[in-house]
């Protein structure tokens, strides 16, 4: 999609938050595709939730999202002390010297947690990203992922899902960084994930909240 046809504003269909009926079908569809999913009244319930998944002293690389950062797991998995934080070790390091090390960090942690940008009533997750830098963890690399998702990303079905990654995610996404960075955003990747093969490896925490984009 190119900058001419962004829509001008977010399409506010996919802001409402899903009814507790379509939560409970989602979730059940999720856990019938691999996936150990449950329910959140709040942001702080899945706060706590994240953390008594994540043993102290693990490694955990945090994925930039809006949704973390809303309910301070940023916080506790960057600065708390209680964990080796991937990202914020990757940050003290040379881009240009440690590129390769700092590759591999990314690519394979014990324990990452991020969000969505869509999750379907068929129980299929979808991801969107400007790098792919991401994705590779999510699919395989990472040891546990842990995702935390806001009520209003929950849709119908995949092609609602594109719909929301092209109609809303993306035009917030883009307005925050042009407006933090100066520079925009893009959706060069969509990973959809299906099912998940490998038992207990992928954690899906809905919140009964507008969470993120």
């Amino acid at each position: 999609m190119t900058p001419s046809q962004r829509p001008l504003t977010p399409n506010a269909e996919f802001a409402a938050i899903a009814p507790v009926s379509r939560i409970e079908r989602t979730v059940a569809a999720l856990i019938a595709n691999g996936f150990d999913a449950v329910v959140a009244a709040t942001g702080a319930e899945a706060r706590e939730r994240v953390l008594e998944l994540v043993p102290e002293g693990a490694e955990v690389f945090n994925a930039t999202s809006q949704t973390l950062q809303a309910i301070g797991l940023v916080d506790d998995i960057e600065y708390s002390g209680r964990y080796q934080p991937m990202r914020a070790r990757m940050y003290t390091m040379d881009r240009a010297f440690y590129a390769r090390e700092i590759r591999k960090l990314a690519a394979a942690p014990d324990y990452y947690v991020g969000s969505v940008h869509a999750v379907t009533e068929e129980g299929m997750l979808m991801v969107a990203s400007f790098t792919g830098s991401q994705l590779g963890p999510l699919v395989s690399g990472a040891g546990k992922v842990i995702l935390v998702v806001g009520a209003q990303k929950v849709v119908v079905d995949r092609e609602a899902g594109f719909r929301r990654i092209f109609e809303y995610a993306y035009p917030l996404e883009d307005e925050r960084l042009r407006r933090t960075s100066g520079i925009g955003s893009g959706v060069s990747n969509i990973l959809v994930i299906n099912k998940v093969v490998a038992a207990d490896r992928v954690s899906v925490i809905i919140v009964q909240e507008r969470l993120g984009f």
